[in-house]
């Protein structure tokens, strides 16, 4: 368990994260790491991505994932290539990720009319998707390091971040980087309880840098940058829109976080990261795939196939326009203008 205290300021916990970490891993040699975002239903943009990689032999060392992201990334360092990836996507409707349990939301009330106290319900049962990734995941592939999985997790009481891998990793790391609060029960593990890692760390980048990646592709399940819109109407709208905010608001981090791990100002380097999806920071490189419209809320839960089949798409025709500056830089050539 490797925590990361949201007490702190950002530079400090960055620094409490290195510090842990350098004690306590001994990992093969990184240097390409692939870094996935957040975002439920959104997560078959990623699948796309990752077919597109497989087409040019991209293949990471370090997958470090959030969410939605910790599964394909889990799936990934199973060793499963885009087809594989595609096809549980496919199969992937709601009785495989979740179901509403009524039963436990009676329990939880007549315990209350009792006095007791029982564990806050959730509004959904997240039991179908553990089943789910009980049956798809290899743990002891994940474990070899080949590529190293990375998940991130919060802590629920002590709220802070903590990173999950190697020999630690289990299917309920997977399921706690994936329990949005209340949405999902948290997940007990070891005595702590989690919930989804993106309430901290939607774009889990430290473990890569930590690790001495020097190409880094970073795919988000967001916009980098939110396009002007009218002001909501609808209460529904309203919520619709303030979670597009955060997520675009997760990506538009990516530079300070950046920041605040290599000691650089990169402020006058986001347009060039909005622009051209990279940045090249003499040793380190950083590429970034992110859809080009905001989803909304609604996305978060939606496994509809039509849904899951245009946002595979999607990635991959991103990832296609988006990544060419990006490997050209880590081929060492000079960007096409």
């Amino acid at each position: 368990m490797l925590p990361v205290s949201g007490s702190q300021s950002t530079y400090g916990a960055v620094q409490t994260f290195w510090g842990h970490l350098s004690m306590t891993t001994s990992a093969p040699t990184v240097k390409r790491a692939l870094i996935l975002s957040g975002g439920g239903g959104r997560g078959a943009y990623q699948v796309g991505v990752w077919r597109r990689l497989q087409e040019i032999g991209w293949q990471p060392d370090i997958v470090c994932g959030t969410s939605i992201g910790s599964i394909n990334g889990a799936l990934i360092g199973s060793g499963w290539d885009a087809e594989q990836l595609e096809a549980f996507w496919a199969s992937l409707d709601r009785k495989h990720a979740f179901r509403v349990s009524l039963w436990r939301r009676i329990k939880y009330r007549i315990n209350r009319v009792l006095g007791r106290h029982p564990n806050f319900p959730a509004l959904l049962d997240n039991e179908p998707l553990r089943q789910t990734l009980a049956e798809a995941i290899d743990v002891a592939r994940l474990r070899d390091d080949q590529p190293r999985v990375t998940v991130a997790a919060t802590n629920v009481c002590r709220a802070r971040l903590e990173y999950f891998a190697g020999e630690q990793l289990t299917v309920d790391h997977i399921l706690a980087s994936c329990s949005i609060p209340v949405v999902f029960p948290w997940c007990e593990i070891a005595g702590e309880l989690y919930w989804d890692g993106g309430v901290m760390a939607n774009t889990p980048i430290f473990p890569a840098l930590n690790a001495g990646a020097t190409e880094i592709l970073v795919v988000l399940l967001a916009p980098l940058v939110g396009e002007p819109v009218a002001p909501p109407k609808t209460t529904r709208a309203a919520f619709s829109w303030a979670f597009d905010i955060i997520t675009i608001g997760s990506a538009a981090s990516l530079l300070q976080e950046l920041a605040s791990h290599l000691g650089l100002d990169l402020r006058a380097r986001r347009d060039t990261l909005t622009s051209q999806h990279f940045l090249d920071l003499g040793d380190i490189r950083i590429g970034v795939v992110a859809p080009k419209t905001a989803w909304g809320i609604d996305s978060i839960l939606d496994l509809d196939r039509q849904h899951i089949r245009q946002r595979i798409g999607a990635g991959y025709d991103d990832a296609t326009e988006q990544l060419s500056g990006f490997l050209q830089q880590a081929r060492g050539e000079q960007p096409s203008v």
